[in-house]
């Protein structure tokens, strides 16, 4: 069996559909069960992944993934009942958060991890609040300012009525974007907007909840018409566990907080939880430093110390990265194309 290259479109019990650079669509097995390259892991594979495959030529449409490419980066999350790293995407370009202003509700929380999470792969970050023909009040339009000011880019959309489309397909275009967000904010609508007749399937949001169903199951990589531009769709999130981050370290995923921390009184050994001479805890106070980004800071920075003392307790090593693995500060201004492409914690 002569190997070919391909790329990973979705993956689930250990079978993997795969898009080869000679056009033909193989469902995969991994050979040998596991890859050296990956340890520790939940999940072997991702969408985005590149990986080389030799076809079974016994079984017409199936094969077997012998290597995975290296990895210009990961998106990923802790997979709270597999007890590990969850890669969700990989080798992307640009992280979309997708949010709304109501059904379900702006939860600027879920955004600040979300964040966290672009930073850490070291990939742009796009804020795209959905469903804008809803009204936007102006609590959300001024936390959107805030990501603005952050370097971060934010923008209004509406699928419903197409507000915004056009811009958000200059953002993606001919590059590799990961759209997350919470159940019911309507990705799968965005795609289907953005590439009529994709037939992404979407689900309803209760209104007596403040929350959506579950449409997307698996992350999927979907090669959108024009051949270059790639959309990896992820399933709706509703808890968004971090881990992996030395809590000391945390403050360089936090841009406003990296370039206060070395100021403080204790430099890099301070908490930020109050030491007298914190400079973070002054601009807290002086209004530079957003209160709500600063409280999301200090649910991160406890969630991650649980997890490490929790570690130490039970004997087992660190899972921490150490400050500086984390994000390039990548170029966030202008539209994509212009660009060089290369529960209740989260409310």
């Amino acid at each position: 069996m002569s190997a070919v290259r391909g790329l990973v479109l979705s993956g689930a019990n250990n079978l993997f559909s795969v898009l080869c650079d000679d056009g033909r669509s193989l469902l995969c097995a991994i050979k040998g069960k596991r890859l050296k390259d990956i340890s520790g892991a939940y999940n072997s594979l991702a969408a985005g992944d590149r990986v080389e495959v030799a076809a079974d030529p016994g079984n017409p449409g199936r094969g077997l993934v012998t290597a995975l490419e290296g990895r210009r980066n990961v998106f990923g999350r802790y997979n709270e009942k597999g007890k590990a790293r969850q890669a969700i995407a990989a080798n992307v370009d640009l992280v979309v958060c997708v949010s709304s202003p109501r059904l379900p509700p702006f939860r600027p929380r879920f955004v600040d991890r979300v964040a966290v999470l672009a930073e850490a792969a070291g990939a742009p970050l796009l804020v795209l609040l959905n469903k804008a023909d809803l009204g936007v009040d102006a609590q959300t339009e001024d936390r959107l300012a805030v990501y603005q000011e952050l370097g971060y880019d934010a923008m209004l959309c509406s699928a419903e009525t197409g507000e915004g489309v056009d811009e958000l397909r200059a953002w993606i275009d001919g590059g590799t974007s990961v759209f997350v967000g919470q159940s019911g904010v309507g990705k799968s609508s965005l795609l289907n907007a953005i590439e009529p007749g994709l037939g992404r399937r979407v689900g309803e949001v209760s209104e007596k909840f403040d929350r959506g169903v579950h449409t997307t199951t698996m992350a999927e990589l979907t090669v959108l018409a024009d051949g270059r531009t790639k959309v990896i769709d992820t399933p709706g999130v509703r808890r968004l566990a971090l881990r992996g981050i030395d809590p000391e370290g945390l403050d360089a995923y936090f841009p406003e907080l990296a370039e206060l921390s070395p100021l403080c009184a204790f430099g890099l050994s301070c908490s930020h939880r109050g030491e007298e001479g914190c400079r973070i805890a002054a601009a807290v106070e002086e209004g530079s430093v957003h209160a709500d980004r600063y409280e999301s800071y200090l649910r991160i920075r406890a969630e991650l110390e649980a997890t490490a003392e929790y570690r130490s307790r039970e004997g087992k090593p660190p899972e921490a990265k150490s400050r500086g693995d984390g994000a390039r500060r990548a170029s966030r201004r202008g539209p994509r194309a212009a660009r060089h492409r290369g529960d209740d914690d989260d409310e």
